[in-house]
């Protein structure tokens, strides 16, 4: 009674509870910011519109669940809500069926620290370090457990275990300990009595997880089922961890890591994918999947791999060599943002129809998306089926989703009007937060009472049989806990008499009881089921060492295998062993099976490859000496190449003598060429690159296979006679036109000063075709002669026609301040120049200069090109509100529209392009959304769309998203498409974000008022 009447409070009090909330919060601004700078940026942030995503009022509890629409065959119940909980980001359940659950109300800052810097993407500097509990401030976030005590199937008791935390996202029970991921620590509270309290202040076994973005912090703490604890980091966080044992293990965005809570061992699990990776799921076999906050569904983690990513927000990989990425899971759907959170519903108590399918969150458009898995060789494509919960409620933002001890799904709703993070105000709803349950329609009454911790071994092995995967899980998690050797023989025996996942279960059980020694690991190796192969091969390869009787048998497995994902597997155990023992799996496997078109294996094998290559350079041409080896179409296609272009960009005396050993061995000239063609790859945005004699020697030996390569070898050597050569076939027009355009391209990048004129030349000369214009104008930007731009300014009218060659011109005036006066000269004096030549993202370049003269006469010529004020954003806001909805709203008209102002770059129901964010997935049902980043589309910019701009060591200015990183080069692509710029890092003076897209602000200005309303009509329509 108490609590309904508490409830009726708050709900009639929430209005006034709002604006207090956000006016405390506003007001807090001066007690964050450490400086003026952070606290003007983060006040400013009040004339950039709505930035809720929602302006629907919240549902009281008791009446939220009418808003829901599930299948026939399901029933949704609300198990907690506020005022019992507040902000839940991660839900669990331990051995006694408790439900725990972290509550993140310290969310966005932590308690104590100042802010004294905030970036373009919100990600935040503090003053100072936080220490570890019970040092420090108190915040408020904490960890609490729900109980039910009467057996009636509601949870009448709560007890908080854990209160006064700092940013706290994940919590785990086990070794008797509580394990709680409060970033920047991993802390582990005594619990010898397991009653789920502490006893006495933590032990921190991790720290180093970055604050930097608390809505992508260090995340999704669990048991996996070989006894390492797993989490994920989202994307716009640094890490550098340090353990009793690990130490600076660094690392820049999403990635999977685990820790050893036994060896201490901390370590990268997969790098990449997902975007922002704020979830880990593990299936019946003990994959690992996230969600992402892209368009598709989430990676399928493979150990050791790496993963796409948004390099420019997210930073590089770890590995500089890496040469590639593996992509999410492909999806066969409709692709709506975002599904951040997932489980594969495994346990048995839903209709039979849902086993085995994707439960996907999606916060953005408060649904859950029902996802098959379909094989594609070792990995999974993903088919959306339907929708299997919705609401009206735009309040309904779901962040964790589990499978329970009951066989229900349990939904964590962060519930808030707000999911937005770019706003950096504290502007959340601090005191809301439901927990739903999905369960059958039909149910039968409530589970019993249990405490896994109390059973017999007996019971526990029986407990690997349960239907239920919670359950299984949980009792491996009580092995791990006893590591009772006693149990081993009920184990062993169900390894060889149980069916295909008793085995896999008892397997992993043997493991966290005792380990795998080798008599285990014959019998996992030689078992019928792929998968208690699959993770035999795993558990065998953390050891990191075989003996050679063990590793025997891994040869004999490989070479016959069947099952690709235990192939997949095997490649990337393979990274983790000694060398010898990975050149000979990784030759075995390579002369026994033909993977070239599996969506992993072909990497996989790379990046076993590529972890040897500099350590073991014998072992690699011990590999190589097996003629067949070269033959096999994942070495043609993927490994040569890489190989040779890895030696080539370290360099150095050794990595130039395998290199040249390689050449020499080759066993065809098809294989002479792509090793080359690796070469050519390896000396990218490099001027001069000293290769020695004796590879010079047989590069020269190979000429027919090199095609134009030995030129271009001597000129990145600045052989006199070469750039003579090389001019004289430029300025050829009847010479091959590949062939010139390859040498145009290394003259603008070896930086001689005396091809200047020809160049000039070229672009002048009428009789020149359009892609030699435009290729000579690239390579003209690499160099600081005043001339050049004094000289193409004068002469712009006489090639202007062609809109390539226009644009590659505008792009070299706007990459020095000289040329752009040039530029502007001719614009404003004589007039030979119309300002009209200059699009919207061509103008905006010249601001890069950060000159104000610059700015100044840019402002005067291109007016439509500044940058609106807060205050004039906000009044357009406004004006254009006022207008959606209004009229007769057509929206073919506003099809139209779309196509002629939004379509060259973004798509829309599958119409436009793709230079920018695909619509079709966004929330487009909310107008103050869509008008928020129509008129400041700078107010966020999304992942991979981000602008880099780049100062060279000679004053040059470019743009462009970064493309790759790797092996001390860059690669810039152009926002809008065109030619890529690859750099060595050794030329870069300065790489920095830049806070403005290419989209214009004044976007709507051209239309009328009846424009605007069909423009919008057609955008918000939802087919």
């Amino acid at each position: 009674m108490h609590l309904k009447h508490l409830r009726v409070s708050i709900w009639f009090l929430l209005p006034l509870l709002i604006f207090s909330c956000k006016k405390e919060s506003e007001l807090g601004i001066k007690d964050l910011a450490a400086n003026e700078d952070v606290a003007n940026f983060m006040e400013n942030y009040k004339g950039r519109g709505v930035l809720t995503d929602s302006l629907a009022t919240p549902t009281a509890p008791e009446d939220v669940l009418k808003d829901f629409t599930i299948p026939e065959d399901l029933s949704l119940e609300l198990v907690l809500s506020e005022p019992e909980i507040a902000q839940p980001i991660q839900v669990s359940f331990d051995h006694k069926g408790r439900m725990w659950v972290v509550q993140y109300q310290q969310y966005p800052y932590p308690k104590g620290l100042k802010i004294t810097a905030i970036d373009n993407h919100t990600r935040v500097k503090f003053d100072k370090k936080l220490d570890p509990p019970p040092a420090g401030a108190k915040g408020a976030d904490r960890i609490t457990f729900f109980e039910d005590t009467d057996g009636d199937g509601k949870y009448d008791k709560s007890t908080d275990a854990i209160s006064d935390l700092n940013i706290t996202t994940g919590v785990a029970l086990g070794r008797k300990k509580i394990w709680v991921l409060s970033p920047p620590f991993l802390l582990a509270y005594a619990d010898e009595n397991e009653d789920g309290l502490p006893e006495g202040d933590p032990e921190v076994h991790l720290e180093g997880f970055g604050l930097e973005d608390t809505h992508a912090v260090a995340n999704s703490l669990r048991w996996g089922p070989d006894g390492w604890l797993y989490g994920a980091q989202g994307s716009t966080t640094t890490a550098n961890i340090n353990s009793k044992v690990s130490k600076n293990v660094a690392f820049l965005g999403q990635a999977i890591w685990r820790y050893h809570p036994e060896t201490n061992v901390f370590e990268l699990f997969s790098e990449g994918g997902g975007n922002n990776a704020f979830n880990v799921e593990m299936d019946r076999k003990g994959r690992i999947y996230s969600g992402t906050n892209g368009y598709d569904r989430g990676p399928y983690y493979k150990q050791g791999a790496y993963y796409i990513k948004s390099w420019g927000k997210h930073g590089p990989l770890t590995n500089p060599y890496a040469f590639g990425y593996l992509p999410n899971m492909p999806l066969d759907g409709e692709k709506k943002r975002f599904t951040h959170s997932l489980i594969k519903y495994e346990g048995a108590a839903l209709p039979a129809h849902y086993n085995d399918l994707m439960f996907a969150i999606n916060p953005l458009h408060n649904f859950i998306q029902l996802t098959a898995f379909t094989a594609k060789g070792s990995s999974f494509e993903n088919v959306d089926k339907e929708i299997v919960l919705s609401t009206t409620d735009k309040w309904f933002r779901p962040v964790d989703i589990k499978l329970g001890p009951d066989g229900g799904i349990y939904i964590a709703d962060w519930y808030d009007s707000r999911l937005s993070h770019v706003d950096p105000r504290d502007t959340w709803h601090k005191t809301s937060g439901r927990i739903y349950r999905l369960g059958p329609k039909n149910e039968d009454k409530p589970m019993q009472s249990f405490d896994i911790s109390s059973y017999s071994n007996e019971k526990l092995v029986q407990l690997l049989s349960h239907k239920n995967k919670w359950f299984r899980q949980e009792a491996l998690r009580q092995f791990g806990d006893r590591k009772d050797p006693s149990s081993l023989p009920l184990l062993v025996k169900l390894l060889q008499t149980g069916n295909e996942q008793e085995a896999l279960e008892a397997l992993w059980a043997i493991n966290l009881t005792a380990g795998i020694n080798d008599e285990i690991g014959k019998m996992g190796l030689n078992h019928k089921d792929p998968f208690v192969r699959m993770w035999t091969v795993r558990l065998l390869g953390d050891k990191q060492n075989l003996s050679p009787a063990m590793f025997q048998e891994l040869q004999k497995l490989a070479a016959k295998e069947s099952h690709p994902e235990v192939r997949s597997q095997l490649m990337a155990s393979a990274k983790r062993l000694p060398s010898n023992q990975t050149f000979s799996l990784i030759e075995n496997l390579l002369n026994n099976h033909e993977d070239s078109e599996d969506p992993d294996i072909p990497l996989l094998t790379w990046w076993a490859l590529e972890e040897k290559a500099t350590s073991d350079r014998e072992g690699v041409l011990a590999m190589m000496a097996d003629d067949k080896i070269w033959q096999h179409p994942i070495m043609e296609k993927v490994l040569l190449g890489r190989l040779m272009q890895r030696y080539i960009m370290e360099g150095g005396e050794e990595n130039f003598a395998i290199a040249t050993q390689l050449l020499e061995e080759a066993p065809s000239p098809k294989h002479v060429k792509i090793l080359i063609e690796g070469l050519q790859e390896g000396l990218l945005g490099r001027e001069m690159v000293t290769l020695p004699d004796n590879l010079l020697k047989i590069l020269e030996k190979n000429n027919k296979e090199l095609g134009d390569s030995p030129l271009t070898l001597a000129l990145r050597r600045r052989e006199e006679k070469a750039l003579a050569e090389a001019l004289k076939i430029i300025k050829d027009p009847n010479a091959e036109i590949g062939l010139r355009l390859s040498y145009i391209q290394v003259l603008g990048e070896i930086n001689q000063d005396e091809v200047v004129p020809d160049l000039l030349n070229l672009v002048k000369n009428s009789q020149s075709s359009p892609v030699i214009k435009q290729t000579a104008l690239h390579a003209l930007q690499s160099y600081n002669q005043k001339e050049i731009g004094e000289q193409l300014a004068k002469a712009y009218p006489g090639f202007r026609d062609n809109v390539y060659v226009r644009e590659a011109a505008i792009s070299l005036f706007a990459s020095r301040k000289e040329w752009a006066m040039d530029f502007f000269n001719e614009i404003e004096q004589p007039k030979t120049i119309s300002p009209d030549d200059v699009e919207y993202h061509l103008a905006r370049r010249f601001r890069l200069l950060q000159d104000e003269e610059i700015n100044a006469r840019a402002d005067r010529i291109w007016p439509e090109s500044k940058l609106l004020t807060s205050e004039e954003k906000t009044k357009r806001i406004n004006a254009y509100g006022k207008l959606i909805g209004t009229g007769e709203q057509n929206v073919k008209k506003g099809r139209t529209l779309f196509l002629s102002n939004c379509g060259s770059c973004h798509q829309l129901n599958g119409e436009g392009g793709v230079s920018g964010p695909e619509l079709t997935g966004y929330d487009r049902s909310n107008p103050d959304y869509l008008l928020l980043h129509i008129v400041d589309p700078n107010a966020d910019i999304r992942e991979g769309y981000e602008v880099q701009r780049i100062v060279t060591t000679d004053g040059r200015i470019l743009e462009g998203r970064l493309k790759s990183q790797s092996g001390g080069t860059i690669t810039i692509e152009p926002p809008l498409g065109g030619k890529s710029t690859v750099l060595s890092q050794e030329r870069i003076a300065a790489m920095e974000v830049q806070q403005t897209t290419y989209m214009p602000e004044r976007i709507l200005e051209p239309l009328s008022d009846e424009e605007v309303s069909d423009l919008f009509a057609y955008l918000m329509q939802v087919k």
